[in-house]
């Protein structure tokens, strides 16, 4: 059989005028005339490969046609084709390794990395890569970040040669960058520094976090002073990556909840009741502030709208504004001054649901399990208090906010213990069974939608322990 030749295409051909061999333009135009002619081959090859169906297929995602890896995504149904090594580099010319990319993208730990700068999860769709930078990876700096914050996630922040390598790039391109101010200013660029702050926030490093962050913000002003565009996607990374930082390694926050016009929030006309004081916040209500009591009316309006049978994940004009939300309840808890050790127990786990009842991006990073860790030392500091003989119920709910979201070891035993300990000494008239438990849980923040599964083996795990 022989192959038939493509047929050409009126857009296939490019007119180019011809000058004297020896002129400028002259060498400009051989040089488009090259260009052109290399293009026109690799998508000739492209076609060929398609049409024999053995490297690709035509398939339908979401009403659009995509070209797509088959086997890859068959392999990894839970990937979207934003972020996927075959729709980001289809001819090998990315500046990492493609292969190796396309490993780490299958690694399961490797998942949750890059976010909150951007997702690679359907749900997500809001805040892809593409909506966050409009290209692809061929930038050198953006490309060695991603590489460099997917080996961490897979190395489990072990920073072995292969890290260190593609972090040394990834300062090496920054640097050139920024060396050319005018050019320096990019999603790409803004999106690099991000990536690399999320590892230096989780290894502790606040001074890098701090000088890395102050370069950003430098980026910021110069947008601002010279009118170039940043995508909505870009300042969304830029606010969660910032605030996410200083919870980790005590940073400065070069921005808050108030920044980015695009990211304001207010409160839903359409459903009042949703802002509304949980009974057992409002019976103590007098220990608070009113800034403090106002977020936890808006805490709560989350639970209203995460226990809705219409809540859906994967809206994305609804997304965004889930996260705007949550976005507004977090920023205003890290400026909250806070006097007591008690109300910085209650802050630490109005932030960790604040985190869990919507907020999906940050499910499976650190920040649930790290402010956990917090609260218990939080709770241990403050244990011999008289404050919780006079509310046991409230310490209850600390205790289980704590242990439900902590992660296995140390931290979700020391909650454990301290159950027991105060089964005994607080709770034991009230903590005779699960149903007696839930009934107090539920004056406070609670949604049995999005905590139950996780609360009911911390119970199981106390009751084992008997």
């Amino acid at each position: 059989m022989v192959a038939q030749p493509l047929k050409p295409d009126a857009k296939d051909f490019k007119f180019i005028s011809i000058y004297g061999p020896c002129s400028k333009q002259g060498r400009g135009a051989n040089r488009s005339a090259k260009s052109h002619a290399v293009k026109q081959a690799l998508k000739a090859k492209r076609l060929l490969e398609q049409k024999s169906t053995h490297n690709f297929r035509v398939t339908l995602l979401k009403e659009h046609n995509t070209l797509i890896n088959k086997s890859y995504f068959t392999n990894h149904p839970n990937l979207t084709p934003s972020l996927s090594a075959s729709a980001i580099d289809p001819f090998g010319m990315l500046p990492v390794d493609t292969s190796r990319l396309q490993m780490l993208l299958g690694d399961s730990r490797a998942r949750k990395a890059s976010e909150p700068v951007f997702s690679i999860t359907e749900e997500l769709a809001f805040q892809n890569f593409h909506t966050v930078f409009r290209t692809g990876l061929t930038d050198p700096a953006l490309s060695n970040a991603v590489m460099f914050s997917l080996l961490f996630a897979v190395t489990e922040g072990n920073l072995d040669l292969e890290c260190l390598k593609y972090k040394v790039c990834v300062i090496g391109c920054i640097r050139d960058k920024v060396a050319y101010i005018k050019g320096a200013v990019s999603e790409s660029t803004i999106g690099a520094i991000l990536l690399l702050v999320g590892v230096e926030a989780q290894m502790g490093m606040t001074s890098q976090v701090q000088l890395h962050m102050a370069a950003v913000s430098q980026l910021l002003e110069i947008s601002r002073s010279q009118g170039i565009y940043l995508t909505v996607g870009i300042k969304r990374a830029i606010f969660w990556r910032d605030l996410n930082a200083s919870i980790l390694s005590g940073s400065d926050r070069i921005v808050d909840h108030t920044t980015f016009s695009e990211l304001l929030w207010r409160r839903d006309s359409f459903t009042p009741t949703f802002y509304q004081l949980p009974s057992g916040f409002e019976i103590i209500s007098h220990l608070f502030s009113e800034d403090f009591l106002e977020i936890l009316e808006d805490i709560y309006a989350l639970q209203c709208i995460r226990n809705c049978s219409s809540y859906k994940k994967g809206d994305p004009f609804f997304m965004s504004y889930i996260n705007n939300h949550t976005a507004f309840i977090q920023s205003r808890i890290v400026n909250l001054v806070i006097p007591s050790p008690m109300l910085k127990c209650c802050a630490t786990a109005a932030y960790i649901c604040s985190v869990m009842l919507c907020c999906h991006a940050w499910c499976a990073l650190v920040i649930p399990s790290y402010l956990s860790s917090k609260l218990l030392d939080q709770l241990q500091k403050a244990e011999k208090d008289t404050i919780w003989d006079e509310n046991s119920d409230l310490l209850l709910w600390l205790l289980y906010i704590g242990g439900t979201f902590a992660s296995p070891g140390s931290v979700r035993s020391r909650y454990i213990d301290l159950l027991r300990t105060n089964i005994t000494a607080r709770f034991s008239l009230i903590c005779s069974s699960p149903s007696r438990i839930l009934e107090i849980l539920r004056q406070f923040i609670w949604s049995d939608v999005a905590f139950f599964s996780d609360a009911s083996m911390l119970w199981e795990e106390i009751s084992n322990t008997y």
